[in-house]
């Protein structure tokens, strides 16, 4: 029989190994989806317009993955790589993967899935980002978001209140969305663990946390200044554009596609979730489907993955697991 720190040490490995595989099998899924010619035309022009601080608003204003990807490239010219800027356009890609696959199955477990459960929805988690870039390049902002979530999840159950203000840094140099991280640790606390001595550090920390955001969204749009605005498909954030999401069928296509039914079982079984997943949800969800639905073409359903990874594939695999252990009693 195993000892427990054996136990441990095959946990790391399945999910290392795991996180690997899928890294590479999703990283090769949306490469084929893309096309190596796009990448290496359109990738490679759109990653010189932000560095040159052209993109347009709001792109211009998620430098992030940019400001990263360009030393990695100028290695690999140095090193002779074959093909060395769509390479390093791949390889990050297949860095970003690896980041959100770990941080997804350290997530979980620190749900309470079991390791059979984790692989599940790490496989889940895969389907749907290899089947999310329509109408898209390989939109690295998009996917260090669902990063930032996962880690941010993470820090707030084990109660690293200091990392969420750093953690801010990355995130809100990536994307306007993080803006939640801050109110995710709020309501962790309040509605879960509330008591007079963590209120205080938790208001400090969040307090601080949505300045660094504020600091960095106001900065970052002073650089660069003013940019024309780039609207969804000639539609600006608004009634008009909900109506097209909701009317088009591409919509539910990219949905069904993407995200499958798993939301939809994951809402079913609602009441077998962890506590902590009840309150992320409370706090994420609502905010995310009613902004992106005004806002942004939600067929390009990479822009739902966040509460596809934090949300719904775990509370999806809390009533499957329910539902194995009921029939196990009945039978």
């Amino acid at each position: 029989m195993q000892t427990k720190p054996a136990q441990i040490k095959f946990f790391w490995l399945i999910l290392l190994t795991s996180a690997i595989l899928l890294s590479i099998a999703t990283t090769y899924a949306q490469l084929d989806d893309v096309t190596f010619r796009f990448i290496r035309i359109q990738q490679e022009k759109v990653h010189q317009e932000m560095l040159q601080g052209m993109a347009g608003n709001p792109w211009q204003y998620r430098i992030l993955a940019d400001w990263m990807i360009d030393p990695l490239m100028n290695l690999f010219v140095a090193r002779d790589v074959l093909n060395p800027k769509p390479s390093a356009f791949i390889f990050f890609r297949f860095l970003q993967c690896l980041l959100i696959f770990f941080a997804a199955g350290v997530y979980y477990r620190k749900l309470g899935l079991s390791l059979a459960a984790n692989l599940l929805g790490l496989s889940m988690l895969a389907w749907g980002m290899s089947h999310s870039l329509y109408n898209s390049d390989l939109s690295y902002n998009v996917f260090f978001d669902i990063a930032f979530y996962l880690i941010a999840a993470v820090l707030i159950m084990d109660g690293r209140l200091v990392w969420i203000p750093l953690l801010m840094i990355p995130a809100a140099l990536n994307r306007e969305t993080s803006l939640l991280i801050p109110i995710m640790l709020l309501g962790f606390v309040y509605f879960g663990d509330k008591n007079a001595k963590s209120m205080g550090s938790v208001l400090i920390f969040s307090a601080v946390s949505l300045i660094v955001f504020l600091l960095i969204f106001v900065g970052l749009r002073n650089y660069y200044g003013e940019q024309p605005f780039l609207t969804a498909d000639g539609y600006y954030p608004g009634i008009g554009l909900l109506v097209l999401n909701l009317s088009r069928i591409v919509t539910w296509e990219q949905l069904l596609i993407t995200l499958g039914i798993i939301p939809f079982l994951a809402i079913f079984c609602y009441r077998n979730w962890h506590r902590t997943l009840k309150i992320f949800f409370w706090v994420v969800v609502p905010v995310w489907l009613v902004v992106h639905f005004f806002a942004a073409l939600v067929a390009e359903t990479r822009l739902l993955l966040v509460p596809q990874a934090l949300i719904f594939i775990p509370g999806a695999l809390f009533g499957i697991v329910e539902a194995t252990n009921a029939e196990k009693h009945v039978s």
